[in-house]
């Protein structure tokens, strides 16, 4: 059995006002702040940006991330930052804004195009130290070695993964949701249920990533539909935000199955948002899965 969690993780409401503490620890100069355009109307960058500022770092911004991440702004992301010498990566947002971040932050150790390090453990360098400030309720990326880009040239996703990957440092702020749309709190709720239930029945499950699928599972199904109805109350978005990094937690070392072999296909082709594909798909494949998955399933269901 193995487990692997390098990040240090803060889940607790109002965490992004430690960011700037967290930033001096790091011992860095200079920071791009990675976010997108949908942020834009909210106050998170601005504080992000004089957090950053107030720690003594100079701070360049880079709010172009697009939903499915490509591999083109990637790319220039990183130009960006070679250029300006960056020391670290913060990534505010849902996981397109954490995964591109991610990448960039390997991308500033490591010469090249993302694209030259599609599959495991294909760059010499460790990332850069790289800060994971999500935004949603399902990303899971602040806690996992793996970022997933688009390539529209060729109409499908990559992933992009190695040990060196993992964030330095997660602020998990429920916060943060409550400008979040309702509509997208169900997807990417959604997408951490899953992320929960495929670590459960996956081959490579452990008891460690089985107590964390299970807790996740029972706070999404407990909480999900009231931060749904109802952002604004604290309680929900604080219970469904921790259950989307515990998942993370756990399909971060039991990984993920078919859902999400199938939902990054279709998205890679025709680039729908990666949480609704999950939740449309889940059930259909759990039910194809169940001869194989059926006990699995029978003592997830008892436990929660």
């Amino acid at each position: 059995m193995a487990f692997r969690l390098p990040t240090r993780v803060l889940v607790e409401p109002g965490s992004l006002s430690r960011l700037d503490e967290e930033i001096q620890n790091i011992r860095a100069s200079s920071a791009l702040l990675v976010f997108d355009a949908g942020l834009k109307k909210t106050p998170w960058p601005e504080r992000a940006h004089d957090a950053i500022e107030s720690a003594g770092l100079s701070v360049l911004t880079f709010a172009d991330i697009e939903p499915n991440p490509r591999a083109t702004t990637i790319d220039e992301a990183a130009e960006l930052a070679r250029d300006s010498r960056i020391d670290v990566v913060i990534g505010l947002g849902g996981g397109s804004v954490l995964d591109a971040a991610k990448t960039v932050a390997v991308l500033l150790r490591n010469p090249g195009s993302c694209m030259d390090y599609e599959g495991r453990n294909r760059f010499d360098e460790p990332a850069a130290p790289f800060v994971a400030v999500p935004t949603t309720c399902g990303t899971g990326s602040e806690v996992t070695w793996v970022s997933v880009i688009s390539d529209r040239a060729t109409l499908r996703k990559i992933s992009v993964k190695g040990d060196g990957m993992f964030p330095t440092v997660a602020l998990v702020d429920a916060d943060l949701i409550e400008t979040l749309p309702p509509n997208l709190i169900a997807e990417t709720g959604m997408d951490a249920l899953t992320h929960a239930v495929e670590a459960f029945v996956s081959r490579f499950a452990c008891p460690i990533t089985d107590v964390l699928a299970l807790e996740a599972v029972r706070l999404l199904l407990t909480h999900l539909e009231a931060c749904v109805a109802d952002p604004g109350e604290p309680e929900p978005r604080t219970e469904v935000m921790k259950a989307s990094t515990v998942a993370g937690m756990a399909f971060g070392n039991a990984d993920v199955g078919a859902v999400h072999c199938l939902s990054e296909s279709i998205g890679g082709v025709f680039d729908h948002p990666h949480g609704l594909l999950n939740a449309i798909l889940l059930t259909p494949v759990l039910r194809y899965q169940i001869e194989a998955i059926g006990d699995r399933l029978h003592a997830l269901s008892k436990a929660t």
